[in-house]
């Protein structure tokens, strides 16, 4: 009998509910305030530019064809930017169908310039939903709505590992570890050890390591270092050198940096950016 995969998370058997989108538009100057509610948001940039601003993590700017995600619980306002109105498609989700994503970021642009390979399908989706709500003869089916939903939370968590595509297999079933895994998300380049990872989860050590291993198949520090190049591709397809972003994501050479990357994708970081321009 053929061995079955391993689940380390629960994206299997994750789902959408009472999804809801609308297409806004804002003219000049306008603000759309959004309260820390129950809710998290997606902003897709129709046409135009917006800035999502919230105490806690700023000012972010989107223009034409940019995306930006916020998770709920995160007071925030967004503004109509430049001298001529934005569209904007919007989709809002409840929290307690997103509350595995705690291991997110706050607010995420994807920028539609960045030369991420998933953003062709991140866009087919945001297609497919102005497709369903606007067309002038079929009413919109909400099961459709929430499906294409998924997609959108699969692409946006794949356009986080730009290098190879695949989701991250983060121990979403497990709180303790989630909390874990979110202080690293937090400061990936924060020099972290097992035990300050482990204290964290309120667990001890041994505990933690063995939980960790068993539920995703790999190490705290192994996914660590996962994270940190991950977040270090994002950097170079944005135009940071490779000497800026060694430094930036924690290195303390280009040479360990390269060594590091070549370890997790087989290839170097200078030949994985020539790769993509080709």
């Amino acid at each position: 009998m053929p061995v079955k995969p391993p689940r380390p998370h629960s994206l299997y058997d994750f789902r959408m509910q009472d999804v809801s989108y609308e297409i806004v538009t804002l003219g000049a100057g306008e603000n759309l305030p959004r309260r820390a509610g129950i809710a998290g948001y997606f902003y897709h940039v129709l046409k135009g530019s917006v800035q999502v601003t919230s105490a806690d993590y700023g000012a972010t700017v989107a223009g034409c064809r940019d995306t930006i995600i916020v998770s709920g619980f995160i007071g925030h306002s967004v503004e109509q930017i430049g001298e001529k109105s934005t569209q904007l498609l919007i989709g809002s989700e409840p929290m307690e169908f997103l509350a595995w994503l705690a291991g997110a970021p706050g607010i995420t642009c994807f920028r539609a310039d960045s030369g991420n390979p998933m953003l062709p399908r991140l866009f087919l989706a945001m297609d497919l939903v102005v497709e369903e709500i606007t067309h002038p003869e079929i009413k919109p089916d909400q099961l459709t709505l929430e499906r294409t939903a998924e997609l959108i939370v699969f692409y946006s968590f794949r356009m986080g590992n730009p290098v190879t595509g695949e989701l991250d297999p983060y121990p979403w079933s497990d709180p303790r570890l989630m909390k874990a895994v979110s202080a690293i998300n937090e400061d990936p380049i924060r020099d972290w050890s097992v035990a300050e990872l482990a204290d964290i989860a309120n667990m001890s050590r041994s505990a933690f390591s063995e939980r960790f291993t068993n539920l995703i198949g790999t190490s705290p520090i192994k996914m660590l270092a996962s994270i940190r190049l991950k977040l270090a591709a994002r950097k170079m397809l944005e135009g940071e050198s490779i000497g800026k972003t060694a430094i930036a994501c924690g290195y303390t050479s280009e040479e360990a940096f390269n060594r590091a990357f070549k370890r997790e994708f087989s290839t170097t970081p200078g030949r994985w950016l020539r790769d993509r321009k080709t």
